[in-house]
């Protein structure tokens, strides 16, 4: 699972669930000396971070999207390789059709392929006006007359629509994966701030306790395994 730091040092995420599991059933058992001491204290406290515990435990990870967004962002390069080798080719026929004529540049869009190389959006834009103006009057005819493959026109807009899909895709991925960061975070700020006002009170609740007092270090996770803690069923 992702780290999540921030200014004062807080512990990691994994940190955190942990924390909350090796607490959790002693808080539930020191309750009543809680609520003794401030009234914020109670059972619905005491649930709220089992559930918090329960949710942080489960597959909560963006594993898969981020291995889904890397392979979208491939295939989105690989189809731009596909549209260079394309777009170099058309520009060979329209040379020898056009003669190099001025309005064949602009009718082509010369001059946008290199602006269009950095953009998705820019380079589906491109590839549809160039598809329309191979088709449109005379210009397939000429093209065709110097050696123009009949499926070109086709392949141009292949790769117009196979961007459009990929982008599409990788927007809603992207979407996918902020809303799981950002669920991440609420549970880890939520467990977080209930941790510490747990151990902000045990520490004066359990002042003459050493023993209680090292169970509610937030900071005590120096060589600390939780796979070697005993954990108590949660309650």
């Amino acid at each position: 699972m992702e780290e999540l730091h921030n200014i004062h040092n807080y512990l990691t995420y994994d940190e955190v669930i942990g924390k909350a599991q090796s607490i959790q059933p002693y808080f539930a058992t020191d309750l009543p000396q809680f609520s003794a001491y401030d009234y914020w204290f109670t059972s619905a406290v005491n649930t709220e971070l089992v559930s918090g515990i329960y949710v942080g435990l489960k597959d909560f990870s963006d594993i898969n999207l981020s291995v889904e967004i890397d392979r979208t962002k491939e295939l989105i390069d690989t189809i731009f390789t596909a549209a260079t080798s394309c777009y170099e080719e058309l520009n060979d026929y329209i040379g020898h059709g056009f003669n190099e004529e001025a309005q064949a540049a602009i009718a082509f869009k010369y001059a946008d392929f290199e602006k269009a190389r950095p953009s998705v959006k820019r380079m589906i834009a491109l590839f549809n006006k160039v598809h329309t103006a191979i088709l449109q009057d005379t210009n397939q005819t000429r093209l065709l007359a110097v050696g123009m493959p009949v499926g070109l026109p086709l392949d141009i807009a292949n790769i117009a629509a196979e961007l459009a899909s990929m982008h599409k895709k990788l927007r809603i991925l992207k979407k996918q994966h902020l809303l799981i960061t950002r669920e991440r975070i609420n549970l880890y700020n939520s467990i977080w701030d209930t941790l510490s006002k747990i151990s902000e009170a045990a520490k004066i609740i359990f002042a003459d306790d050493p023993d209680r007092l090292i169970i509610y270090d937030l900071y005590d996770t120096e060589d600390w395994n939780v796979n070697q803690m005993e954990f108590m069923h949660l309650n």
